[in-house]
């Protein structure tokens, strides 16, 4: 009998252990998608762009969403205050050398309306909040750490859920 209550304990234990550790995907099975927008939608995203930051949109649009009550990055929370403000400090300057390397792109970052945010996205004062356009007509699907949007002119985009690190902005591979 004690063997068999050890043996389910420690069954338990590996099995905790493994879905603990397994990457929480909200984002169903693919972790990228693709395809085009008609152009009438691609003027209605320009047009709120433009009206939600206050700024001329460029030809390449790239946006990264936050959601509300996701907990990426939540453990930097523990950080200190001019730690939080370094890292959000980086990213701004990572997004502005971006921009500055790639003069016919806009990129914004935008978060849901709501309050549960780690630091990283309740100080950064350049993430715009969304007054419930992005997330009703392009973000509609939930993904751990975000998702990020590539759109092009001609209306062809391309989503990368789970983007946590904006790998958005980065080289796209050979």
């Amino acid at each position: 009998m004690k063997i068999k209550i050890i043996t389910t304990l420690a069954f338990l234990t590996i099995c905790m252990i493994i879905f603990s550790c397994a990457e929480l995907k909200l984002y169903g099975t693919n972790k990228e998608h693709s395809g085009v927008y008609e152009l009438a939608k691609v003027d209605s995203i320009r047009n709120y762009l433009f009206n939600a930051s206050g700024s001329v949109v460029k030809d390449t649009i790239i946006i990264k969403y936050d959601f509300n009550n996701d907990d990426c990055w939540n453990m930097l929370d523990q950080q200190s205050n001019e730690y939080i403000s370094n890292v959000v400090n980086g990213m701004n300057l990572y997004i502005a050398a971006y921009q500055n390397a790639h003069p016919k792109s806009s990129v914004y970052q935008f978060r849901e309306k709501g309050k549960n945010f780690n630091k990283l996205k309740l100080r950064n004062k350049n993430i715009i909040i969304d007054n419930g356009f992005l997330r009703k007509n392009i973000f509609n699907t939930l993904a751990t750490c975000g998702t990020s949007l590539k759109l092009y002119p001609d209306g062809h985009y391309q989503f990368i859920y789970s983007d946590s690190h904006f790998t958005a902005l980065q080289p796209v591979k050979k």
